[in-house]
């Protein structure tokens, strides 16, 4: 079978249509078709299947060589390009089984390019796709490239390597991580009392195994963030509750405790895997000249590689706003600012 998938852009996703049902879309939304504007082109080639179900099965469980998406899920979308026992078409994937739909594909990107996050001074950081050749990439930063891994991520800040020396224009700090202190539950837990008994409200993030779930996660979707604001850390309340939301965002407000082996979901609950709290230092390293791009720099490769969707999430949050700097008190301060709203301003 020869097929494509198509999954819906987050960051386009101004609706919030992701992942509901073809019902629920024309129901609350009004769409007649979904909307091929708001996904991305994000597999296409031949696979080991003989229906649509097997499909959704290789796309939860066997990812193929070369997949860059998330797992096939509602409001994903399926073309059959060529099979024996499936009629050439577009599929939408349903709350229970495929419908067939109308809908204009995006194009895939072309090969001998890398998925990236581009930052050019004074506008908001967007996702790119460019080319892999040295001559492609000294294109993007209008000269020789230099190679910035601050991170703890196999992650690369590809610049300019004389933006400062020949006056580029600022760009964006580079700040040190936050600092992340490792606790057991029960030491987070006691953290999360003792904040509430003084009036703070702190957070703190559970990690759970891999083998806690049915089918493999990200990290970023096994890392729960929580508040000390719950009822089960706060004394004298009537209630007992913990409520927590994925770092990736597909799994908001979820009542954790009767999940959790270490609460109320016994034996067969999620597994902690760790715990962690983060202190946030803002100091900043470096401050970036020019434009540039960041991607993946695997320590096993020779070669600059494409940002996974987590990647893609997480550098996006921390490079999307551009920033203006100024001088106070002998040290160099930055200050983030949305182009966007100043350009309403102006009408």
């Amino acid at each position: 079978m020869e097929i494509s998938i198509y999954q819906i852009n987050m960051k386009r996703d101004n609706e919030r249509v992701a992942f509901l049902d073809i019902e629920s879309m024309k129901e609350l939304k009004g769409y007649d078709k979904p909307d091929s504007s708001i996904y991305d082109a994000v597999y296409s080639g031949e696979v080991d299947c003989n229906s649509l179900e097997d499909v959704y099965r290789m796309f939860n469980i066997n990812h193929p060589s070369g997949y860059r998406g998330r797992s096939l899920s509602v409001s994903d979308i399926v073309e059959v390009k060529s099979a024996e026992n499936v009629v050439p078409g577009f599929y939408f994937c349903d709350t229970v089984g495929f419908q067939k739909v109308e809908f204009t594909p995006p194009k895939m990107p072309e090969k001998n390019t890398m998925r990236v996050l581009l930052v050019e001074p004074g506008k908001l950081a967007k996702e790119a796709y460019i080319g892999t050749s040295l001559e492609d990439m000294q294109r993007i930063v209008d000269g020789d490239i230099e190679q910035f891994m601050p991170f703890e991520d196999e992650i690369a800040i590809v610049c300019n390597e004389e933006g400062k020396m020949n006056g580029m224009q600022l760009n964006r700090a580079v700040y040190a991580e936050p600092e992340k202190i490792e606790l057991t539950y029960g030491e987070l837990v006691s953290q999360f009392r003792e904040a509430e008994r003084n009036g703070k409200h702190i957070s703190g993030f559970i990690v759970f195994t891999e083998d806690s779930f049915d089918k493999p996660y990200p990290i970023e979707a096994r890392t729960y963030v929580v508040s000390s604001e719950n009822k089960a850390f706060q004394p004298n309340m009537g209630g007992y509750s913990i409520y927590g939301s994925s770092l990736d965002g597909t799994d908001v407000c979820v009542r954790l405790e009767s999940y959790m082996a270490a609460e109320h979901g016994g034996h067969d609950g999620w597994k902690i895997e760790k715990c962690y709290t983060q202190e946030d230092t803002k100091e900043m390293l470096d401050i970036i000249a020019g434009k540039f791009f960041v991607c993946s720099a695997p320590c096993d490769s020779e070669h600059f590689k494409g940002l996974s969707d987590e990647q893609m999430q997480k550098y996006m949050k921390l490079f999307r706003y551009p920033e203006q700097f100024f001088r106070m008190n002998n040290e160099i301060k930055a200050v983030q600012y949305n182009p966007e709203k100043n350009k309403e301003n102006e009408r």
